[in-house]
C-alpha cells in the first residue's frame, strides 16, 4: 500500500490533485490488468526529431536505418498532445532515437512543458555547434535535467562508440551550460555525464569521475548494450535496468511514446513505424487520430495489454512487438512459476538486458524502398 500511495519521483515535478488521483488510478488499473483505460499516462516520451549527427553503432538512426521521416516534431502536434496529457505528467522526455537539441523548437517544447510544472529530461550528444547565448536560452527554458552522452575521457576511445563526434567540442559545450547556470543563479537543469561502459572505454572510468567533478557534472556510469552477445557478462559494471517480475510493461500503462511524425509508439524500444500501435492526426484535418485517448484506447494498444492476461490472439494481434517481447515472456513463465509454487527467489527471467535490446534490434521489418509513412 505505501508504494502504491507513494508519489512518482520526478525531480522538479510540481503535484497537483488531478496528477495525483490519475498516478493512483493508473496504478489501480495495471494492477487489475485493464485493457480499456480511463486514466492517461504520466511520463511522456515525445521525439523532438528523428535527425541526429552521429552514427552510433547500436543506434538505429546511427547505422543509417529509416524508421520515419527524420524531421522534426511540429509545434503544433506538441502542443495539442501536451493540451490533452500536460494535466496528468510528472515527466516528459525529448528524446528517443534523434537528437533532440536539433529540434528548432526545442527550447519552446521545454518551457511550455516546465511551465505546467513537469519535470523536463533532455539526453544529448552534445557534439555540435553550440554558444553562450543558446546556452542560456536552454536554461531559461527550466529543463530539469540534461544528460549528456559521453562515453569515454579521451577522443581515442569516445569515438569508439560516438562515431563522428568530438570530445572536446562535448566539454566545451557543458562548461557553456554550466557558466549559463551559475549567470542566471538556476540550479536546473541538473548536468549528468552519462557513461556507457564497454570493454574499448572502461579504463576511462576513474578519469571521467575526475573531469565530471570539474564540469559541475554528475556521473552516472552504466553497462553499455551491445549488438549480439553481451561484453564480458562479469563485469562489474551493472545495466540501468533488468527484466524481472512482477511487474507488467509500464509502458502499457504508464508511460506514452508519440514520435515526431504523429506515430505513437508501444514503448521507447521500438524505432519502426511499422510497430506503431496508432497514428495522431500531424494537423488538424489529416488521417489520424484527433486525440490522443483514441489511440491510448484502440485495438492495438488493447490487444498488446491483453497479452498480460493470456499471451494469445489472432494473426493479425500476433503480429504485434508485444506478443513475443521478452517483457511480456517474462510475465508469462512468472505467472506459470507462481502456479507451480515457485517463488521469486527461484525465478529465473530467462532473459538478459542485452538481449532484451537485441529482440528489438532484429526486429526489422520487410519494406519496399518507396514506402512512406502510414496515416492510419
Amino acid at each position: 500500500m505505501r508504494d502504491f500511495l507513494t508519489p512518482p519521483g520526478y525531480e522538479g515535478a510540481r503535484w497537483s490533485a488531478r496528477k495525483l488521483l490519475n498516478v493512483y488510478l493508473s496504478r489501480w488499473e495495471e494492477g487489475r490488468g485493464r485493457t480499456k483505460l480511463r486514466s492517461y499516462p504520466f511520463k511522456l516520451t515525445v521525439e523532438a526529431t528523428g535527425a541526429c549527427n552521429l552514427r552510433c553503432p547500436a543506434c538505429f538512426t546511427g547505422v543509417g536505418d529509416v524508421g520515419r521521416p527524420g524531421s522534426a516534431m511540429p509545434l503544433d502536434l506538441y502542443r495539442r498532445v501536451l493540451a490533452e496529457l500536460g494535466d496528468y505528467l510528472f515527466e516528459l522526455e525529448f528524446y528517443n532515437w534523434g537528437e533532440p537539441l536539433l529540434a528548432k523548437n526545442i527550447y519552446t517544447m521545454i518551457a511550455e512543458a516546465s511551465a505546467r510544472g513537469i519535470s523536463t529530461t533532455v539526453s544529448t550528444n552534445f557534439s555540435f555547434p553550440f554558444d553562450a547565448e543558446r546556452a542560456e536560452r536552454l536554461v531559461g527554458s527550466g529543463l530539469t535535467v540534461l544528460g549528456v552522452s559521453i562515453d569515454g575521457a579521451r577522443q581515442e576511445s569516445y569515438e569508439q562508440y560516438r562515431v563522428g563526434g568530438k570530445l572536446d567540442r562535448v566539454l566545451a559545450n557543458c562548461r557553456l551550460v554550466a557558466d549559463a547556470k551559475r549567470r542566471l543563479g538556476s540550479k536546473w537543469p541538473r548536468l549528468v555525464w552519462e557513461f556507457h561502459v564497454f570493454a574499448h572505454n572502461v579504463a576511462d572510468v576513474e578519469l571521467a569521475k575526475t573531469m565530471a567533478s570539474e564540469l559541475d557534472m554528475e556521473l552516472a556510469v552504466n553497462k553499455g548494450w551491445t549488438v549480439g552477445a553481451e561484453w564480458n557478462p562479469e563485469s562489474e559494471y551493472r545495466f540501468f535496468w533488468y527484466p524481472s517480475p512482477p511487474t507488467r510493461c509500464r509502458f502499457l500503462w504508464q508511460h506514452a511514446v508519440v514520435n515526431n511524425d504523429g506515430g505513437v509508439a508501444p514503448c521507447c524500444g521500438t524505432f519502426f513505424r511499422e510497430d506503431d500501435v496508432g497514428h495522431l492526426a500531424v494537423h488538424p484535418g489529416d488521417l489520424g487520430a484527433a486525440s490522443f485517448r483514441e489511440v491510448w484506447n484502440g485495438p492495438k494498444f488493447q490487444a498488446a495489454r491483453g497479452f498480460y492476461r493470456a499471451r494469445t490472439g489472432t494473426d493479425e494481434t500476433r503480429q504485434l512487438i508485444c506478443f513475443d517481447c521478452p517483457l511480456t515472456k517474462v510475465w508469462e513463465k512468472w505467472q506459470r512459476h507462481q502456479e507451480a509454487g515457485g517463488t521469486l527467489a527461484g525465478f529465473d527471467p530467462g532473459y538478459s538486458t542485452n538481449e532484451c535490446f537485441n529482440y528489438f534490434w532484429n526486429r526489422r521489418p520487410t519494406r519496399a524502398a518507396s514506402a512512406t509513412p502510414h496515416a492510419s
